[in-house]
């Protein structure tokens, strides 16, 4: 299927969506920080990323402005899990038709139809 960036610095969360999605199909990488995030969305391109916003390193929302400055990661597809309150959030992630937050902890089935909505299926 796909190949998706998890970008999260919480190892058992990171850990417990990359057998989420690899049991429905998906290629998963784990970026452990911002700086491993934007890293490996340039080199990877991955198909879509699933980052927490406050990590070490750079904040998930300053490593997708950095990927969207790229030419080969622009417009990727980003899912941002946060701790929080929705109107934090909204200040640090653009609104964009590529980007979707949803707040921990999250419904795996939701997440689940959000991966395959961002995916384009």
């Amino acid at each position: 299927m796909a190949l998706i960036l998890v970008a999260e610095d919480t190892a058992e969360l990171a850990q417990m969506l990359k057998e989420i999605l690899e049991s429905r199909g998906h290629q998963v990488v784990v970026a452990k920080d911002g700086v491993e995030m934007i890293e490996k969305g340039k080199t990877l391109m991955p198909k879509l990323v699933i980052a927490d916003i406050m990590m070490p390193g750079a904040y998930g929302s300053a490593a997708y402005k950095a990927l969207q400055g790229d030419a080969h990661s622009a417009g990727l597809p980003t899912i941002f899990l946060t701790a929080v309150p929705p109107e934090q959030a909204a200040k640090v992630v653009p609104s964009a038709p590529n980007i979707r937050i949803m707040h921990k902890p999250v419904d795996i089935m939701v997440l689940l139809a959000a991966v395959k909505e961002m995916l384009g299926g």
